[in-house]
């Protein structure tokens, strides 16, 4: 006991204060029913640390947004992550980036990157961000088989949707609201996923858009997150309930 007692003791004092936000992204279309609008919070929180080396390290929690576009229409699904497309912005471990919520809040960047942190804490109120700053956006031939993902181009919805499927406002805002939960709900196959690629395959295979994604991409740190050490009932299993 006196030993895990010490080797606490030494964390803690490796590691520094910590500082957290949340961020809500709203989409809204414009579509033959009218528009549809959903959104998603997230939270990252930052953490100093002065071993190996000083610096700070962050945690997301939180989940894509999963906009439903109406009977018949393909959703429109915003990734937690930027990793598809060039845009260097949204990551797993930070969502989107602290320049981009300063650029937005007017906020000057400090020589103290956690005292950053705490000013856009701070902030309040959405602002319009351009198509080109979300994160990647994706929908599904069939929302019951993660193999038929398709990427979205967020300058051209009309490439992938339809015609008559048009942004009507992007926003991006620091909030207090509670972190989403329940993409499952919406996308059920995601708790057999939890080890692999979206095409269930972990061999050498061709590079695809299903063989890029996981689920990480899609839910990180919510309580209904299975351990991602566990790979049961897995992909196989989903894939015999679809039969």
């Amino acid at each position: 006991m006196l030993r895990l007692a010490a080797v606490l003791a030494m964390a803690l004092a490796l590691l520094g204060c910590s500082k957290s936000y949340r961020y809500k992204l709203t989409l809204a279309v414009n579509t033959p029913d009218g528009v549809k609008r959903a959104s998603s919070v997230g939270e990252v929180s930052f953490q100093e640390a002065f071993f190996p080396e000083r610096g700070t390290f962050s945690h997301l929690r939180g989940e894509a947004l999963y906009l439903d576009l109406g009977s018949g229409a393909k959703p429109l699904i915003a990734l937690l992550t930027n990793r598809i497309r060039g845009y260097y912005g949204w990551s797993r471990s930070a969502g989107p980036r602290l320049e981009l919520l300063s650029d937005l809040y007017n906020v000057v960047p400090s020589a103290d990157y956690m005292d950053t942190v705490s000013k856009i804490a701070k902030q309040r109120g959405p602002h319009k961000i351009e198509p080109n700053q979300l994160p990647d956006v994706i929908t599904f031939a069939d929302v019951n088989d993660p193999r038929s993902v398709i990427l979205v181009d967020p300058d051209n919805l009309r490439a992938t949707l339809g015609p008559n499927f048009t942004w009507n406002e992007i926003t991006v805002e620091v909030t207090d609201e509670p972190v989403s939960t329940g993409i499952e709900q919406k996308l059920p196959w995601i708790p057999y996923y939890v080890c692999g690629e979206l095409d269930g395959d972990h061999g050498r295979r061709a590079a695809t858009l299903a063989s890029r994604l996981t689920t990480a991409d899609f839910r990180l740190g919510t309580s209904s997150e299975k351990s991602a050490n566990s790979c049961y009932p897995g992909p196989r299993e989903w894939q015999q309930r679809l039969r």
